[in-house]
C-alpha cells in the first residue's frame, strides 16, 4: 500500500492523521519483519542460488563477489532456470531480446535479462541477472555465460534483438559473432525525432520498416528523400538489416521490429524490482513457476492444434485472400492478383511468397492462403511447426519446481557475502517509465467503455 493509497483510506475511517515520512518508516520495518532486512537477504544469495539448484536440477546460478578489507561483498548472480533453457532449445525460434533495467531497492543495480517467443508469440523468460551496473563487461559476463547455457554453436543461426543499452553491441561483436542483429524501431525513432521531428517522417519511418520486400522498402526511402534528404541520409547510415523487415533473416520465422517482448517482462515484474535481493529473484522464480503451468492448461483451450492469437491472424489472411484472384502455373505455383496490391507468385514447396511475408514469419500470408484454397488443401498445414501444440507443448513441458521458505534451506558455512555499498540518487526513486516529450500521458489514448 502506498501513502496516498493509505490516504484514501483514512478519509473514509478514524484513523489519526500520520505523516508520510512516518508511514514510510513504518512500512519499512514492517516489511523487515516480513521479509528480512536488506543485509539478511545478502547473507542467504549464496543459500539461495544452492536451493535453487537442489530443487531444479540442471539449472545454472553463479554468484560473483568481491573481498574488500576481508570481507565478502556482492557483486553479481546469474540464473537460468533448467525448464527455461531446454524450453528455448526444444521449440522456441532462434530469436533472443536482451534489455536491462534498473532495481529500485537498496544496491540500485541493474536486471538484465534474455528473453525469447513462444509458439503464441508471447515472451518466453530465458536467462535474468543482477549486475552493478549496464557496460560492456557486465554484459559480456551475461552473454557469455547465456551462450554457454544454450548450448550455441554456430551464432549465425540465432537473431539478437535490444534497444542498443550501453555496453551490448561491444559483448555481442566479440562473444555472438556471425549473429544476426536488430534493434528496436521505437528506440530508434525516439533518436530520429530529435533531429527530424513530425509526423509525417514518423509515418513514413514506420512504413518503411515494415516494408516486407527490397523493391517496397527503396520506394519508401526514395519517399523520404523527397520529403528530407537529411532525414533519408540518417537512416541509410543505418544497416537496414538491423531495422526493416525487407532485409531481416527469414530463417527465424519472426518479423518484430519491436523489441516488445523485453518490455513486457520488465512490466510483469515491476512490482517486484524495489524488493531486496532475494525476494526479488524469489519473486521472478514464483512468477515463472506459475507461468508454466498456465501456458501449459492452456493447450487444452486450442483450436485446432495452434493458439487463439495464431488463429486470429490466419483468420485476418483469410479475409484478404477473398479479393484475391488466383490462377494456377502448375500444381504448386501461382499467381494471385489482388484487387488493389498487384500480382504474386506463391510456390506452395519452397513454402514462398514475393510478398515475403510468408517466409518472415512462418504463416500463410493472404496470397499464400489463396493458393492454398485453390488446391483446395488444408492451411493449417502450412504453418510453421513453431506455432503448433506439439512445440508448444515441448517448449513448457518442464516444471519450474517450487522452493521452500528460507527458514527451510541448508546454510553456507561460507563467509558471509555483505550488501555492496550503498549510493542513493537525488530524489525519490520512480517506478514509472520515463515517458517521452510528446508522449501522451498514460490512459490518455484509451476510450471510456461507457457512453
Amino acid at each position: 500500500m502506498s501513502y496516498k493509497q493509505w490516504k484514501q483510506l483514512t478519509c473514509t475511517t478514524k484513523y489519526s492523521y500520520i505523516s508520510e515520512w512516518r508511514f514510510y518508516r513504518a512500512k519499512k520495518e514492517a516489511m523487515k519483519i516480513l521479509e528480512g532486512s536488506v543485509r539478511d537477504q545478502f547473507v542467504i544469495v549464496e543459500d539461495y542460488c544452492k536451493q535453487i539448484l537442489a530443487t531444479n536440477p540442471g539449472s545454472t546460478t553463479l554468484l560473483k563477489t568481491t573481498m574488500r578489507g576481508g570481507k565478502r561483498y556482492f557483486e553479481r548472480v546469474y540464473i537460468c532456470l533448467k525448464a527455461c533453457k531446454d524450453g528455448f532449445i526444444k521449440g522456441c525460434r532462434p530469436l533472443i531480446g536482451l534489455d536491462g533495467c534498473f532495481l529500485k531497492g537498496y544496491c540500485k543495480g541493474v536486471l538484465l535479462a534474455a528473453v525469447g517467443v513462444d509458439g503464441e508469440n508471447s515472451l518466453y523468460p530465458i536467462a535474468y541477472a543482477i549486475v552493478e551496473k549496464e557496460n560492456t563487461e557486465t554484459w559480456k559476463w551475461f552473454v557469455e555465460i547465456l551462450k554457454e547455457d544454450l548450448q550455441v554453436e554456430n551464432s549465425s543461426k540465432f537473431t539478437l534483438m535490444s534497444d542498443r543499452p550501453k555496453g551490448l553491441e561491444n559483448a555481442m561483436k566479440s562473444l555472438w559473432d556471425g549473429a544476426h542483429v536488430r534493434y528496436c524501431v521505437r528506440h530508434m525513432h525516439s533518436n530520429f525525432k530529435k533531429d527530424f521531428p513530425g509526423l509525417l517522417l514518423k509515418q513514413l519511418l514506420w512504413a518503411a520498416a515494415r516494408a516486407s520486400t527490397k523493391e517496397e522498402f527503396v520506394k519508401c526511402m526514395k519517399t523520404i528523400k523527397d520529403v528530407n534528404e537529411s532525414a533519408y541520409n540518417w537512416l541509410m547510415a543505418k544497416n537496414a538489416s538491423e531495422w526493416t523487415r525487407s532485409h531481416f533473416d527469414d530463417s527465424v520465422k519472426c518479423d518484430m521490429v519491436l523489441n516488445n517482448m523485453c518490455e513486457s517482462f520488465n512490466s510483469a515484474i515491476l512490482e517486484a524490482r524495489d524488493k531486496a535481493v532475494v525476494t526479488l529473484l524469489e519473486k521472478i522464480r514464483f512468477w515463472l513457476m506459475v507461468r508454466f503451468c498456465q501456458k501449459r492448461e492452456s493447450v487444452n483451450k486450442w483450436r485446432d492444434g495452434i493458439s487463439k492469437q495464431i488463429w486470429d491472424l490466419l483468420e485476418k489472411n483469410k479475409e484478404v485472400a477473398k479479393k484475391c484472384h488466383t490462377n494456377r502455373a502448375n500444381a504448386f505455383n501461382f499467381q494471385v492478383t489482388h484487387e488493389t496490391d498487384g500480382s504474386f507468385v506463391v510456390d506452395l514447396i519452397a513454402l514462398t511468397c514475393t510478398c515475403r511475408k510468408f517466409e518472415l514469419n512462418g504463416l500463410p500470408c493472404s496470397h499464400a492462403v489463396a493458393a492454398i484454397w485453390k488446391r483446395g488443401l488444408n492451411v493449417l498445414d502450412y504453418v510453421h511447426d513453431y506455432y503448433k501444440k506439439e512445440s508448444f507443448i515441448h517448449v513448457y513441458e518442464g516444471v519450474v519446481q517450487p522452493m521452500p521458505s528460507p527458514n527451510k534451506w541448508p546454510s553456507s558455512s561460507n563467509a558471509p557475502i555483505l550488501p555492496p555499498p550503498e549510493y542513493k540518487l537525488p530524489g525519490r526513486p520512480k517506478k514509472s517509465r520515463k515517458r517521452e516529450v510528446d508522449e501522451p500521458p498514460v490512459g490518455a489514448t484509451k476510450s471510456n467503455r461507457h457512453g
